[in-house]
């Protein structure tokens, strides 16, 4: 039955061309969704790996990079790197920003790390345009704020009445719908005594977080449990530890509209998909009859509706991946603070089953035309 089923292909090559195409846009929208959940966990996620350190240190009971204002004591510092198993430290600070410009205002996170600190304490880690941030005043910027507000190199950039020049370009440094900006503490103290935020200056961190390394052959956790016992004041954890528990909160925050989403998606798409198959089945009546003439079963007949299920799905799975990629790629040309991961493999795999699952179910809606089905009728159709 699955040799006929191919057969019945290629003798109706238009047909299935445009049955393949259809289903493919389906599951291209489908892991398309899939891959914008995905990738939004996974930039909460790097948001703190990308900062370096074995341990993170933030205000206590503060256990998210992100979704909390953490404020950390200036001595914090000097306690830390006096705890066993620490190296050295590097500081952090965020604060969040609205910037307004053409019209238009929008959020930005503010990254402010140590540039003399060595290694990577904290700043951007993929720079695709310009240079790091090198003296006061000068500000990376993440590509969607520079795509948003045609910003480049050189460019000025106004806060709060305080210029900064935009020194670069970084990509991939984006949360939470927020481009990132980095820059560093001397441009810190200049943007809080220089700008309109000078009069409530009280109310912005000037540190958030210490970034920690520790020494060779130390334990990090034993580490980050003799910082949180050793400083009251703070609470340590693995980078991994925040990672996880921001990508929870993401989950959380934005799970349930997503989730719905993505199943509203899967409903519309078992629909389109079981009307396709419906529709295949019901067109090839006659063949189905003559193939009863010919003394194949309701059973027989039945298994090759499967195979052909199968096998369209199969064969569109693949074209749904690249057109699911292609509209990524799209995504994030024009709308870089948006990552789409449309080819993850759990997300293929799980939508091509899916994809599968509902395609047999369509096909074998009429199971009852197939189980009643007379030659004759068929015969006299023709």
């Amino acid at each position: 039955m699955l040799y006929l089923a191919l057969k019945n292909f290629l003798y109706r090559p238009a047909r299935l061309l445009l049955t393949l195409l259809a289903i493919a846009a389906i599951l291209a929208e489908i892991l398309v969704l899939e891959g914008f959940m995905a990738g939004s966990y996974q930039q909460l996620r790097q948001t703190v790996l990308q900062r370096g350190g074995d341990v993170m240190v933030s205000q206590t009971g503060i256990s998210n990079f992100l979704a909390a204002r953490s404020v950390l004591p200036q001595k914090t510092r000097a306690a830390v790197e006096a705890v066993e198993g620490v190296k050295t430290t590097h500081p952090l600070t965020v604060i969040m920003q609205i910037y307004e410009a053409k019209g238009r205002l929008g959020p930005i996170i503010i990254m402010v790390y140590d540039a003399y600190g060595g290694g990577n304490s904290g700043g951007p880690v993929n720079i695709i345009e310009g240079k790091p941030p090198t003296g006061s005043g000068e500000m990376v910027i993440d590509q969607a704020l520079s795509k948003r507000y045609d910003l480049h190199p050189g460019d000025i950039l106004t806060l709060s009445d305080y210029d900064f020049t935009v020194s670069g370009i970084s990509a991939n440094s984006a949360a939470l719908f927020t481009p990132f900006a980095f820059i560093t503490y001397d441009s810190l103290i200049d943007f809080y005594f220089e700008s309109d935020i000078a009069d409530d200056i009280s109310a912005f961190p000037l540190l958030s977080f210490l970034s920690v390394e520790t020494k060779d052959g130390a334990d990090p956790l034993k580490v980050a449990q003799r910082i949180s016992k050793e400083v009251p004041e703070a609470d340590a954890m693995l980078p991994k530890s925040i990672a996880d528990n921001d990508e929870n909160m993401g989950r959380a925050l934005m799970g349930p509209v997503l989730n719905l989403l993505l199943w509203l998606s899967y409903i519309i798409g078992a629909l389109a998909i079981g009307m396709f198959m419906f529709a295949a089945v019901r067109s090839q009546q006659r063949n189905f009859g003559v193939l009863r003439a010919l003394g194949f079963t309701s059973r027989d007949l039945i298994i090759g509706v499967i195979a052909e299920a199968v096998v369209i799905t199969l064969l569109a799975l693949p074209p749904a991946i690249l057109l699911a990629v292609f509209l990524a790629a799209l995504i994030e040309i024009y709308a870089p603070v948006y990552l789409v991961l449309a080819a993850e493999p759990a997300a293929i795999i799980r939508t091509g089953l899916i994809a599968i699952l509902l395609a047999v179910t369509g096909a074998l809606a009429p199971l009852q035309i197939l189980r009643r089905l007379d030659p004759a009728t068929a015969f006299q159709e023709a």
